[in-house]
């Protein structure tokens, strides 16, 4: 994966409309593609900043919690997915507390988390994933959204 195909996703994987029974159906979705992947994943999903769906299975915990927190920070204050950032970081030899001036105990630029956006208009929330290395919660998420979208285009 590369800038330019993370680019093409968030273009790809934008809502017409967003409400809090979308975030209970786009969980479902992650929750069962986090499911395919090796090892527990945490899931959350954000809208105007109150969490409306949060999953953690056996094996997850705060530890996740606090990479879900990091990672929605990120895509809340960039508007643009966590995996871009850490790309758009990486091709300008940047780096995110010294260029960017967030510090990595609030922001995390790395795979997991996708900014929720009304199509060709605003972020409104998150959807975001953690328990894998990279590229692990990235893969997990977009399973998670492709399946979404399969059903809701």
């Amino acid at each position: 994966m590369d800038l330019e195909k993370v680019l093409q996703q968030e273009r790809e994987y934008q809502f017409r409309i967003f409400s809090h029974a979308d975030a209970w159906e786009l969980g479902n979705e992650l929750v069962a593609a986090c499911a395919e992947m090796e090892g527990p994943l945490a899931v959350e999903i954000e809208v105007n900043h109150v969490i409306v769906f949060r999953y953690y299975p056996d094996g997850t915990g705060a530890y996740h919690e606090q990479w879900l927190r990091r990672k929605r920070n990120l895509v809340n204050l960039l508007e643009k997915s966590s995996q871009r950032a850490y790309y758009e970081l990486e091709a300008s030899h940047a780096d995110q507390e010294h260029d960017w001036h967030l510090p990595r105990s609030d922001y995390a630029a790395c795979s997991g988390a996708f900014p929720i956006r009304i199509r060709d208009g605003s972020v409104i929330g998150v959807a975001a994933v953690s328990g894998l290395p990279d590229p692990g919660d990235q893969i997990a998420l977009l399973n998670g959204l492709r399946a979404y979208f399969e059903v809701h285009p």
